[in-house]
């Protein structure tokens, strides 16, 4: 299946062409789109298929940049070849290797398995309400509650986090918990990104659709200006919302079409 090709401007097209190319991409919402139940959100086929042809075109990393860990990213992938980032960095697979976690974040693991049953505790009472436990990191989303839940849902998570010592981030109807180390998907991108040398004259793409891929915009342009970042999700004639990044794109089908125009651009080049 071909998609309707998105225009990339003349400029965008120059900054992509240069070896090695690092694509760096949020899952959910970006290239799945959003399910009401996080067990429920797909990868399209045809999405995949990109993206395998991707991962096998010489002189291109493709990276998965997630908050889900790194095994449910691979359960819904089904890419081999590719990195993993999984708990917002906290997770960092090689290419059809292991995960290995950082040492910071050890410590905590006790601390979230106590988050998740307070959470759960919670989240009884709650009816739409889920609990996600991601072993370093945890969330709770609300995309099924009620909107009168929100507030006392919201106070009641930043108790526990503020009693564990726990840090508390927002995103697209979802809370989460994680230990409180200075990792984000942020830092997680311009490691890698200085890793395979792609900020050494080499090209990036980073595209996300949410507040926590606003740190992985930011970073990797102020590490490297030349990196190109997408925002995914700003639908036409609607105000987009305040980002970090430099381009936008409507929805995943869309980001598809740029991926594909990405393909045929490398194999041109070859």
């Amino acid at each position: 299946m071909t998609t309707a090709a998105v225009p990339v401007p003349a400029a965008v097209e120059q900054r992509l062409i240069a070896t090695p190319l690092l694509l760096l991409l949020d899952v959910d919402g970006t290239l799945s789109p959003i399910a009401p139940r996080p067990d429920y959100a797909t990868i399209p086929e045809e999405t995949q298929d990109i993206l395998r042809e991707l991962a096998r075109t010489a002189g291109v990393h493709v990276a998965f940049i997630s908050g889900r860990s790194v095994a449910d990213v691979r359960r819904m992938m089904g890419v081999e070849h590719a990195w993993v980032i999984g708990n917002h960095g906290i997770e960092v697979a090689e290419p059809d290797r292991s995960p290995r976690t950082r040492e910071t974040v050890a410590p905590y693991e006790a601390t979230i398995r106590q988050a998740v049953r307070r959470c759960e505790e919670i989240a009884r009472d709650k009816p739409g309400v889920l609990v996600e436990n991601k072993r370093w990191t945890m969330s709770v989303h609300y995309r099924l509650a009620h909107p009168t839940i929100v507030p006392s849902l919201e106070a009641d998570i930043s108790t526990i986090a503020t009693q564990l010592r726990l840090l508390l981030t927002h995103g697209k109807e979802v809370l989460e918990l994680r230990p409180p180390v200075d990792i984000d998907k942020g830092v997680a991108a311009v490691e890698l990104a200085r890793r395979l040398h792609a900020v050494d004259g080499g090209s990036v793409l980073c595209a996300g659709d949410d507040r926590t891929d606003e740190d992985m915009f930011r970073s990797l342009r102020e590490v490297y200006a030349p990196s190109v970042t997408v925002r995914v999700g700003v639908e036409p004639g609607r105000p987009a919302p305040d980002t970090n990044a430099e381009f936008s794109v409507g929805d995943t089908t869309e980001m598809r079409a740029l991926l594909e125009w990405i393909l045929a651009r490398r194999r041109a080049l070859v």
